[in-house]
């Protein structure tokens, strides 16, 4: 019989040879060989396992390795195009230096949630008189940075370019211009891509205020208890805030639709009101109100804004911005990712 090779050599080692082997013991030794040759059998099928699944590993780990590399270069391309994009946003964006030069005493807060925002503030002088706004564009990131850019430039032809200078006439203005550039026409499923607005033309001379907006507010504080009535329709504003110095906190609201294609569009409204020197005028996205924070973890919400504008307001503006840029980060507390762009003018006469 012929027995596997490590048992004849134990065979030779400690007997003279296989004809040595009792006859009774033959059984034994034929199983112990089949053990010895199952024994190698086992150990060649996983050495050649192993030496199979160490070349698919290194096949494997060289597509990763090339995957990975395909990826950061990807990621790098998009990441400068971004980049790129961000610095035609500031080109277009007006620097807070002009805004002052515009408007005087002055403060933006701009705190885009990405790299590029969706949210965006804007000013222009036409016939001796300024026009600025502060808007909330459709998503933010890249496509919301997009619809920035449409909509400043659509606010830049129908003012400079056409001569149109009230607020209402603006936005009717520009939603039909959002509606064209986007091929909207109203088919069910279509995206209704546009922004919420607060738009307001400022008379320095006369001090006369009109106002539109596109479901969001302005809100004007005033140093003296003198009320504030609209010069268009003669109605009077109730303050939402007094303290006992006699200042106040008006909310004026706008229209509750955007500037974009809707089932039950109508034409915007303007507010018009008589400032007084001192009067300091806010306008916002909803981006501040809408922060997560606190030790709870809720939203700013409204109602702490407004108290917040009402507090700060006999600052310098340059301390409001600071002032709101610290009460920002102390909601925050370093633990919760800014959720929305946020931005924030303020102007005083």
């Amino acid at each position: 019989m012929e027995y596997n090779r490590l048992l004849k050599r134990q065979i030779r080692r400690h007997l003279k040879g296989v004809p040595d082997i009792p006859e009774e013991l033959l059984p034994l030794f034929s199983a112990i060989s089949d053990s010895f040759d199952h024994y190698e059998a086992d150990r060649n099928m996983i050495e050649r396992s192993l030496d199979i699944s160490s070349k698919e590993l290194n096949t494997m780990n060289e597509k990763v390795r090339d995957a990975l590399s395909q990826i950061e270069e990807k990621n790098k391309s998009i990441m400068d195009s971004i980049n790129y994009a961000k610095r035609i946003q500031e080109a277009i964006l007006p620097s807070e230096a002009m805004v002052r030069n515009m408007l005087g005493e002055a403060f933006v807060l701009f705190r885009p949630k990405d790299i590029v925002s969706g949210d965006f503030y804007w000013v222009a002088s036409v016939e001796e008189k300024v026009i600025f706004t502060a808007s909330d564009c459709t998503g933010h990131g890249v496509p919301g940075a997009f619809m920035s850019m449409i909509s400043s430039a659509l606010l830049t032809e129908a003012t400079v370019e056409k001569g149109i200078t009230k607020p209402h006439e603006i936005l009717n203005e520009v939603r039909k211009g959002i509606i064209t550039a986007l091929k909207q026409s109203g088919i069910e499923g279509e995206q209704r891509d546009g922004f919420d607005s607060a738009l307001c033309l400022l008379d320095k001379q006369t001090l006369e205020l009109s106002y539109a907006g596109a479901n969001n507010s302005m809100f004007l504080v005033r140093n003296s208890s003198s009320p504030l009535k609209d010069l268009l329709s003669e109605k009077n504003y109730s303050p939402i805030l007094t303290n006992d110095n006699g200042e106040q906190l008006y909310e004026i609201k706008g229209d509750r639709q955007p500037v974009a294609l809707q089932m039950n569009m109508t034409e915007f409204t303007s507010k018009k009101i008589k400032l007084t020197p001192g009067d300091t005028i806010y306008i916002t996205s909803d981006g501040y109100p809408d922060q997560f924070g606190g030790i709870r973890g809720k939203k700013y919400m409204s109602k702490r804004f407004k108290k917040l504008l009402f507090s700060i307001h006999k600052h310098t503006m340059a301390e409001q911005k600071i002032l709101l840029e610290k009460e920002l980060n102390d909601w925050m507390m370093d633990s919760f990712e800014q959720v929305d762009d946020i931005c924030v003018m303020g102007v005083r006469v």
